[in-house]
């Protein structure tokens, strides 16, 4: 015996497919990932500068020590000589003690030191173009040399 079975199948539509939620756009002032990186590099630069060692670095940034020694600079293995990034020389040779050095380019390039010498941690400091790190670069280019920054008064 047969039964008769209706296709119920064509008669029925589809759902609609299921109305997906937009993600939130992230904002301006959001975390930023490489200007993170950059921010933690310049201060273990700078924190490297002042002389504190590997672990005293982590425990300061609470980060972990091998982090630390990603970011810090290679040790050469040669004597070290730093050469003044471009910045550093565009500021002493054309900063506020400039002409100790002299009226051209040329003869003030002749005496850089001098023209490092005269300035304090403040004043450098003060410069446009200059922050922490850039002192701090200046200031271990003069000891390499034999000379020190200014005493403030």
């Amino acid at each position: 015996m047969l039964t008769l079975v209706k296709d119920v199948s064509l008669q029925q539509t589809p759902p609609p497919p299921p109305q997906r939620k937009s993600k939130p756009q992230p904002r301006r002032g959001d975390y930023n990932r490489r200007r993170f990186l950059a921010w933690l590099r310049d201060e273990v630069t700078v924190l490297r500068a002042l002389g504190m060692d590997h672990r005293r670095i982590a425990v300061v940034l609470d980060i972990e020590e091998h982090d630390v020694r990603a970011f810090c600079p290679k040790p050469s293995e040669k004597t070290p000589c730093r050469n003044l990034p471009r910045r550093a020389v565009e500021v002493l040779l054309h900063g506020r003690h400039a002409s100790l050095g002299g009226r051209t380019v040329a003869k003030r390039s002749r005496h850089l030191v001098e023209i490092a010498e005269a300035y304090t941690w403040d004043e450098l400091l003060s410069e446009p173009g200059v922050g922490s790190v850039t002192a701090n670069q200046i200031r271990l280019w003069l000891e390499e040399r034999g000379a020190a920054l200014k005493q403030p008064e």
